[in-house]
């Protein structure tokens, strides 16, 4: 053999030897593998008891008689849906790796004291306890121990909010629950008004009207599954009055709202079948009451539906017309109208007539005043006072002519009310106040009505 040759086999053979020293034996490989524990089994039907204990808190979970309940540190009714991920995700509970056995890292992972202690235990009274950390790698991931153990493993089937909840997040929030499609009959009821929603076999119906079910959609949705936000375990004294609804279908009950005074933020809500006390907030009630304000919203609405903000913007500021009889114009004063005086008073009125003079008929020192061509129209209309042509042209005349009155300086302008508009809306369009409008007109309320005309003095 040449030299090159040997020079290949020494090294081949020094590779050799480092590859033996280095892998383990078969042996040491095999022990390395097994894990102290291989599963831990949880039946999900057999679990009658389920104690947690956080740092600041425990909370003990029971079956009794078939039925989840929250015996301490207070006694309710358990939340079943946060019961059933509980006992689901720990039944398919899967072991993953051994991530340490020094004790000085349990912390790290916070499996040490600052932990959650979970303990299940069934019905021939065997427990299976340990000790939950924070999650994993991913959100299904979390790091546990075994309470008399060492060792902190990688477990995979749990999220670590189906554990760390709240004693509030594991009572039953639900207040009513209800299909849909079982709901029948819905009724409102407010201080001032009731509100019936009935459902027929050509769909919703209130009173004669036939409703879009988008428009009740989101009240069947919200109170199918009505859930609190908070629970009043303290005797609460509620001195607001309440809005009531009641559904009438598979499952009859009532609720009564009461908003909470002052901003209403928050709504109280009993049920008539349970003493306790919810808490919703008002996006809930908003949703509730939102078909009222769609179906009848020319109807001004109640101290409790103005507490809800934006149930129905675009009518909250109308006014239900009322039946009233065209404005009386035989005496207004701001604009003088001589075809509505007496005769006897004619003499009066020309005075302050004579102040609407025109600066041209100023400049001229005109001596006949203005309104003696106007007493020809005055002699027609005492002989005819319901014909309104003439006296709507004699008050067009005066328009021309400035106010006599100080408090009333303007252009006089003669508005038309026109459908959808109120006193309110009228009066900003203006830029004047609605006890003006009410004053020149010699109106005794606010309410207007389509077709109505208005006397208003706007500034120049």
């Amino acid at each position: 053999m040449n030299r090159t040759t040997q020079i290949l086999i020494a090294v081949l053979v020094i590779l050799v030897v480092i590859v033996i020293l280095i892998l383990p034996s078969s042996n040491e490989r095999e022990i390395s593998y097994d894990l102290p524990i291989t599963a831990i089994i949880i039946d999900s039907g057999a679990v009658v008891k389920i104690e947690i204990v956080q740092p600041k808190t425990s909370v003990m979970l029971e079956n009794i008689g078939g039925k989840w309940e929250v015996t301490s540190p207070i006694h309710a009714t358990a939340d079943p849906v946060a019961i059933a991920q509980l006992l689901n995700g720990f039944s398919q509970f899967k072991i993953g790796s051994l991530i340490s056995s020094n004790p000085e890292k349990q912390k790290l992972f916070q499996v040490d004291s600052s932990g959650t202690r979970l303990t299940f235990t069934d019905r021939t009274g065997k427990a299976t306890g340990l000790i939950i950390g924070k999650m994993g790698p991913s959100f299904s991931e979390l790091y546990f121990r075994l309470p008399e153990s060492k060792d902190v493993y990688l477990g995979e089937g749990v999220d670590t909010w189906n554990v760390n909840k709240s004693v509030k997040d594991w009572r039953d929030k639900s207040i009513y629950r209800t299909m849909t499609e079982s709901i029948k009959d819905i009724t409102i009821t407010t201080s001032t008004k009731e509100f019936l929603f009935s459902r027929e076999s050509d769909g919703w119906h209130f009173g004669d009207m036939v409703i879009d079910n988008n428009e009740l959609n989101p009240l069947l949705n919200t109170l199918s599954n009505l859930r609190a936000d908070d629970f009043v375990d303290t005797v609460t004294e509620v001195k607001s009055k309440p809005i009531v609804v009641s559904v009438k279908g598979a499952d009859n009950i009532s609720l009564s709202l009461y908003p909470i005074l002052p901003d209403s933020g928050k709504y109280f809500v009993r049920s008539a079948k349970s003493p306790q006390l919810f808490v919703v907030n008002k996006w809930t009630v908003q949703q509730i009451l939102q078909p009222t304000g769609k179906t009848v919203g020319s109807v001004k609405p109640s101290p409790e539906t103005e507490m809800v903000e934006n149930i129905a913007p675009a009518k909250k500021e109308e006014v239900k017309p009322v039946e009233v009889s065209r404005p009386v114009i035989e005496k207004p004063k701001p604009i003088q109208a001589p075809a509505k005086q007496n005769i006897e008073k004619s003499k009066e009125t020309a005075k302050p007539i004579e102040k609407q003079i025109t600066p041209v008929a100023k400049e001229k020192e005109m001596s006949k005043p203005v309104v003696e061509p106007k007493k020809e129209t005055l002699k027609k209309q005492e002989s005819m006072p319901k014909q309104e042509a003439e006296s709507k042209k004699e008050i067009d005349q005066s328009k021309t002519q400035s106010p006599p009155e100080a408090d009333e300086e303007g252009e006089l302008i003669v508005h038309t009310v026109a459908k959808g508009e109120s006193m309110t809306t009228v009066a900003k369009k203006y830029n004047v106040t609605p006890e003006k409008i009410i004053k020149w007109n010699l109106l005794k309320s606010i309410a207007v009505k389509p077709g109505q005309e208005l006397y208003i003095y706007v500034k120049k």
